[in-house]
């Protein structure tokens, strides 16, 4: 009887244990993020978990995990299709192949200045790349501007498309490529950690890649001109699992759209700060920076005409409409 009872006590504490923690878990989530905690994103995810706990009223968390301890950015996705986390910050070009529509921001010359990608989702295109995304299992939380990608050379300036005919330039992405293609400039594929040792050696003429990066990377050090086109952006998103975001509440929910809007907007303020100080140490180390002027840009536009097109072909309506929704933000 001694022993029944003693099994009886065991089996609801191990189960008390179980619903204890579950509630624990429901009013504290974790977030993914491949950035040091120094980054600026970093900061900005930073405020959206003080704004969390502040609308909530303390009774719901997030703890972030910096610097990928839990997952790379090549692992986030996944991590979050599979519920392995609930939140994370996902590259969006990590949803190419996947979602081919998500491949939008590395299209050239769509937007043109740090408003056009916010008129950009706000018009419709968050909403319609928030139902791709939930057809993957994952919810689209708030979105990360990581500023605009420029030209970098050691040769000469690049005013027009012709300039870029023989040179060999280190690019991001495959898409980045394609453009870098139509161009007329032969494009290496590399990693950024890569990128100053192949200027400084020569085996690359020239590099795209954005201001504040370039500084960090000492770019700035190997390079004698900079076209600042704003050609393509960089972008990330905070996602959640979905099985995760359908077992919220409706008032947890609210919480979570809420702050994330707040962190989205402080962050775009931060990369409008950091694109203009980036300017200032790259024009101070003695580059040469040619700003595009409207007329240049046409040009530019007309020749990257058949990466639009490409994009819009393999990706149908929705393609075609994301376009036409990024070309209209930039008016």
């Amino acid at each position: 009887m001694f022993r029944k009872t003693t099994t009886v006590a065991a089996v609801s504490i191990f189960v008390l244990g179980l619903f204890c923690g579950s509630a624990l878990a429901a009013s504290e989530f974790k977030l993914s993020n491949q950035f040091p905690a120094s980054h600026h994103v970093s900061k900005g995810l930073e405020v959206f978990a003080e704004k969390v706990a502040e609308y909530s009223g303390g009774e719901l968390k997030v703890k972030i995990f910096d610097s990928a301890q839990l997952f790379k950015d090549t692992e986030i996705v996944e991590a979050l299709q599979d519920s392995l986390i609930e939140t994370g910050l996902v590259p969006v070009n990590k949803w190419s192949g996947m979602i081919p529509v998500a491949d939008v921001f590395e299209m050239p010359f769509v937007f043109k200045d740090l408003e056009s990608p916010k008129k950009f989702l706000d018009g419709g295109a968050g909403e319609i790349l928030d139902g791709e995304f939930q057809k993957k299992g994952v919810k689209t939380l708030f979105w990360v501007d990581y500023g605009y990608i420029q030209f970098f050379n050691n040769k000469h300036p690049l005013k027009n498309p012709g300039d870029f005919k023989g040179l060999t330039m280190r690019t991001f992405s495959s898409g980045d490529a394609e453009t870098l293609n139509a161009l007329g400039a032969a494009p290496t594929v590399m990693s950024s950690s890569e990128m100053y040792m192949a200027l400084q050696r020569g085996t690359v003429d020239g590099a795209t890649t954005g201001m504040p990066a370039a500084v960090s990377r000492k770019v700035h050090e190997v390079q004698k001109f900079m076209t600042m086109a704003n050609y393509t952006t960089a972008q990330f998103v905070v996602q959640s699992s979905l099985d995760w975001w359908n077992g919220l509440s409706d008032k947890d929910r609210e919480v979570v759209m809420k702050a994330g809007a707040d962190a989205e907007a402080w962050i775009r303020g931060v990369i409008a700060e950091s694109e203009a100080e980036a300017e200032k140490v790259i024009r101070d180390a003695g580059v040469e920076i040619y700003v595009l002027t409207a007329e240049d840009r046409e040009a530019f536009v007309a020749v990257t005409e058949s990466v639009r097109k490409t994009f819009a072909e393999a990706t149908g309506d929705l393609g075609k409409k994301l376009i036409e929704l990024a070309m209209e933000s930039s008016k």
